[in-house]
């Protein structure tokens, strides 16, 4: 018997795997993956620390084509993640925010289940959250790094 929790962690892995796959033979030092599930909208996107620099997806993948792949494949994993809880009758998380360390294969992982893009008087788009988490990384308030990111979890 297949574990609810197994199957979750499997697709969230895969979503790491296509974004380093993506980025080839980059020196990537940090995924950052990012979705949003919420209502009739999914949104997924990636970015990097690469050589302590913190890269979005079109700097590190700059065939548009690739990387307009790798934004549809991620959106079709948080796809099979709405529908995996919806079959365990499990609640479906409406955003998630992981961060894969290469080095360690450590991963950290916040999952919220509150509306964000939904919500009537505070809705924002899933493009201008993860834009707002980007920045906030570049500029060193990395939430979910290892050296004690309160919510998270490994």
């Amino acid at each position: 018997m297949v574990i609810f929790e197994d199957e979750f962690m499997d697709i969230q892995s895969g979503m790491v795997a296509l974004a380093l796959e993506a980025a080839g033979d980059a020196n990537v030092e940090v995924v950052y993956i990012y979705g949003s599930i919420e209502g009739g909208m999914t949104s997924f996107n990636t970015f990097f620390r690469m050589g302590g620099v913190v890269r979005g997806l079109t700097e590190v993948v700059p065939d548009r084509s690739l990387a307009l792949q790798v934004l549809d494949l991620g959106t079709d994993d948080l796809g099979r993640l709405r529908t995996l809880c919806g079959e365990r009758g499990r609640a479906c998380p409406t955003e998630i925010r992981g961060r894969y360390e290469t080095a360690t294969g450590g991963y950290r992982v916040h999952y919220s289940y509150d509306p964000i893009v939904a919500d009537p008087d505070y809705g924002i788009s899933p493009a201008t959250v993860f834009d707002t988490w980007m920045d906030d990384v570049q500029s060193g308030k990395d939430d979910l790094d290892p050296a004690g990111a309160p919510g998270s979890s490994s």
